[in-house]
């Protein structure tokens, strides 16, 4: 799948997005990026061990994405590479492929190209955010 493709299908169309590396402090990137998103009426789903139990923007979070409920169009990470050990194998356990979108600061090349050659669509270093605001007239 394109990215252009990618984009009009899951970021200029509101998506389902699981956000790995959640974090409820306001000062982070990734909460700033968490609650545009939900504003422009994304349907979010807080991803963190650490938090997990606890809410993110009034969301609940869960320790990893087979923890989730719900089936996801997209897998954000913000986690920076040394701390994505565990997403290929969290990946593997879903029964489906959603988009893998690698934020600024999560770049992984080697990781990026083998979910690639499995068959996930991926998009990396790109924000979320700045994608909507800027191909979506957002």
């Amino acid at each position: 799948m394109k990215k252009e493709d990618i984009l009009k299908q899951y970021v200029c169309a509101p998506s389902r997005v699981a956000i790995v590396g959640a974090s409820p402090k306001a000062d982070r990137p990734v909460f700033r990026v968490m609650n545009y998103l939900s504003g422009a009426g994304f349907t979010l789903f807080p991803v963190n061990p650490g938090y997990a139990g606890a809410e993110i923007l009034g969301l609940p979070c869960v320790a990893d994405l087979a923890s989730l409920k719900e089936g996801v169009d997209v897998v954000a990470l913000f986690l920076s590479e040394k701390m994505q050990g565990a997403i290929a194998d969290d990946l593997e356990q879903l029964s489906y492929k959603p988009v893998v979108w690698f934020q600024p600061g999560a770049q992984n090349e080697p990781l990026a190209s083998s979910l690639a050659e499995a068959g996930y669509p991926v998009v990396e270093e790109d924000c979320l955010m700045a994608a909507h605001m800027n191909k979506c007239g957002g």
